[in-house]
């Protein structure tokens, strides 16, 4: 079942590198890396190999009866890559089930101190973590809750720390953080008794595209959730694994969250993986307390989704694409800068190595949106597919209720010549959708 039960998707049968192929022969760049889960590109012998491999030694052993030694070399990569910041890693199947499992974690933590009452989880609106019930309830992207809000929980979301659009009206350079403030204020009237973890995504996904925060805004919610004992949570599933430029996004800002989730890249998009990681003093605390923990998911920490992760990391390190990441992050972004010089309707470009976001905007001075009805982003991504290239594309930036954004994401595996064809495909599609709106 699709998603879109009326539109038509192309039948994609092969691919390699940032390319696929439909069925037909037909040549379609992935801007959209799959969307963000085949960091390293696609048809990768040495990771498809890896897979047979392990299938044939051992295919799956349940985390609950026994350890296998390819889990413990794919644990051990976490700690290796995050530069000894990921402690201990709990391995699972996706995204969603990787930030129930923070939370879940993030409660035990307080359970086992003695701190029965702190089960609240904060978030931001214009967030997102997941389609299960709990983490699209801590989701702050309006759209993706539509409909469903009945079955939804809420312990309270605060302001998004969005730059471009500040919901307190105030400029980077002397705004005194009042999107951190703001989280501050929330633990205090809910009584910080009562809260257990905070959660964001350090660069934003596909609520908000790309955005960045303020340089100081992560030390100072770092600040707060240590004043309150709130656990500090990063949900690194879209941003992990290299796609900002860094192994980790978190990087970017000089702070160390007490729990990390990723998924998408952390596989190269070959296996259903996401893993959930935490700090040694985090672990310590639930260890010395004589914690333990038991929730988790038939496939956590199975053996076969391992030695991909193993066979994956090993080919970004090989071939240093991380660096190659930023790199290419940088040119392309610089492209989109170049471009949006021709059209007036590409407001804002923001966004980390290889995670380019385009803001598309009505008016570029006063930043005004279109309408929602209109589904300019969505029209974009269209045309794009016309031109055999696919990027992603988002609505509800402002608030919720109008805004409309793109986001590049290529892998990593991209030369300059790749990021031009992007930049020109673009072009194209956008010039269209501009002389549909008479512009």
């Amino acid at each position: 079942m699709n998603a879109n039960f009326f539109r038509q998707y192309p039948r994609v049968d092969s691919g390699k590198g940032i390319y696929m192929y439909t069925e037909e022969g037909t040549e379609i760049i992935d801007g959209a890396s799959g969307p963000v889960l085949v960091s390293l590109g696609h048809g990768i012998e040495e990771i498809a190999d890896a897979m047979r491999t392990q299938a044939v030694k051992l295919a799956f052993a349940h985390r609950d009866d026994c350890v296998t030694p390819i889990l413990e070399k794919s644990c051990e990569t976490f700690y290796e890559a995050s530069e000894g910041d990921f402690y201990k890693t709990f391995q699972v199947a996706g995204g969603s089930e990787a930030n129930e499992i923070a939370i879940k974690l993030a409660r035990n933590y307080h359970l086992v101190r003695g701190n029965a009452g702190k089960y609240k989880v904060i978030s931001r609106w214009q967030s997102y973590h997941g389609s299960s019930m709990g983490v699209l309830s801590l989701s702050g992207f309006t759209k993706r809750r539509k409909g469903y809000e009945p079955y939804l929980f809420e312990h309270g979301h605060v302001a998004p720390c969005y730059c471009y659009r500040c919901w307190f009206d105030q400029k980077p350079e002397h705004c005194g953080l009042q999107c951190a403030k703001a989280l501050e204020n929330e633990i205090l009237a809910q009584g910080p008794e009562s809260v257990s973890a905070f959660i964001a995504e350090p660069i934003s996904g596909m609520s908000l595209c790309g955005a960045e925060p303020h340089p100081e805004y992560f030390k100072e919610v770092r600040r707060i959730c240590d004043k309150y004992d709130v656990v500090m949570i990063m949900d690194e599933v879209m941003t992990g694994w290299g796609r900002t430029g860094k192994v980790f996004a978190y990087k970017h800002f000089d702070i160390v969250p007490d729990i990390v989730s990723t998924g998408k890249a952390v596989s190269g998009g070959y296996f259903p993986l996401a893993a959930v990681s935490v700090t040694e003093k985090f672990y310590k605390a639930l260890y010395e307390n004589k914690g333990d923990f038991t929730p988790g998911y038939s496939w956590s920490g199975n053996p076969l989704g391992a030695a991909v992760q193993v066979a994956a990391y090993k080919y970004l390190v090989e071939n240093k694409l991380v660096e190659k990441c930023a790199e290419m992050g940088d040119y392309l972004k610089e492209k989109m800068v170049e471009l949006s010089k021709k059209h007036p309707i590409m407001g804002d470009i923001r966004g980390r190595g290889l995670m380019v976001g385009i803001e598309i905007v009505k008016d570029r001075k006063t930043k005004e949106p279109f309408e929602a009805k209109l589904k300019i982003a969505h029209k974009i991504q269209d045309v794009c597919l016309d031109e055999n290239m696919i990027i992603e594309a988002s609505s509800g930036c402002n608030r919720g209720q109008s805004g409309d954004a793109l986001v590049i994401s290529p892998a990593f595996v991209i030369t300059k010549e790749e990021v031009d064809k992007i930049a020109d495909r673009l072009d194209k599609a956008i010039s269209k959708v501009e002389k549909e709106l008479n512009i």
